[in-house]
C-alpha cells in the first residue's frame, strides 16, 4: 500500500473507481477535504465581512477589500502533512509523492506557481509525482509564463493538477490540454462531494466541445 493511499487502505474499490482513478478523473479524499475546508473558510470570511458593513452591498464597495485570515486557514490544514507536503508551511515538509500548494486570499498567484514548480523540480524531485495547486483565482498570463515548466515536469512523470475553488463550487482546469483526459470541464456545485440542487454534481458545459 503506497503512502498516498494509506488513508483508503480499509476501503473496497469498485472496478469503475479504479479505472476512474487511473484516468486521472477522480480525487483522493484528502484533496476533497481540503477543497471543502477552503470553501468553508471563504464563506466564514465573507459572512464576517458582510456583518461588519451591515449587509449593505453598496457600502461594501467603498470598504477595504475582504481580508482573509490565511494563518488560520493553514492552521486548520495541518492534518494534510500526513498525506502530502503542504505549501506554504511553517515547518519543513516530510517528503511525500503528493505536493499541495494552496493559493488563497492575499497569496500571490505567480509565487504559488513558482513555489510549486521549484519544490517539485528541485527540493523534492526524487519523491514528487503529483502537484496539486488549489487556488481561489487563476491568471492566464502567469500560467502561460510557466507552461513550459509544467510540461517539462510532465515529461519527468510529475503530474500537475490545478483546482479552481470558489465558495459556490469548484472545478479542475487542465493546464496542458494535450495531456488532459476528455475535453470537458466539470463544475462541482457547492461543497466538495455534494451539491445543493440534488442534480448531478458534474455539470457539463457542452459549449466547450463545439
Amino acid at each position: 500500500m503506497t503512502q498516498e493511499n494509506r488513508y483508503e487502505e480499509n476501503e473496497n474499490w469498485t472496478v469503475g473507481e479504479i479505472l476512474s482513478a487511473m484516468a486521472g478523473s477522480d480525487y483522493p479524499k484528502y484533496i476533497l477535504k481540503i477543497v471543502s475546508q477552503l470553501q468553508q473558510w471563504m464563506e466564514e470570511a465573507i459572512a464576517g465581512d458582510t456583518s461588519e458593513n451591515g449587509g449593505d452591498p453598496l457600502t461594501a464597495l467603498f470598504e477595504n477589500v475582504l481580508e482573509l485570515d490565511g494563518e488560520r486557514l493553514f492552521t486548520q490544514l495541518e492534518w494534510v502533512d500526513d498525506y502530502a507536503d503542504l505549501i506554504p508551511n511553517l515547518k519543513r515538509p516530510a517528503g511525500h509523492e503528493d505536493v499541495v500548494v494552496v493559493n488563497a486570499g492575499p497569496s500571490d498567484f505567480e509565487d504559488s506557481l513558482r513555489i510549486a514548480i521549484d519544490y517539485a523540480s528541485l527540493f523534492n524531485r526524487k519523491l514528487c509525482r503529483r502537484i496539486w495547486v488549489i487556488s481561489d483565482s487563476i491568471i492566464i498570463g502567469d500560467i502561460y509564463r510557466y507552461l513550459s515548466h509544467i510540461r517539462a515536469l510532465g515529461q519527468q512523470g510529475i503530474v500537475f493538477r490545478f483546482l479552481l475553488v470558489t465558495p459556490w463550487g469548484w472545478t479542475e482546469i487542465p493546464l496542458a490540454a494535450e495531456g488532459a483526459p476528455g475535453n470537458r470541464i466539470s463544475w462541482k456545485n457547492n461543497h466538495a462531494g455534494g451539491n445543493s440542487s440534488g442534480e448531478d454534481e458534474r455539470k457539463r458545459d457542452d459549449r466547450l466541445t463545439r
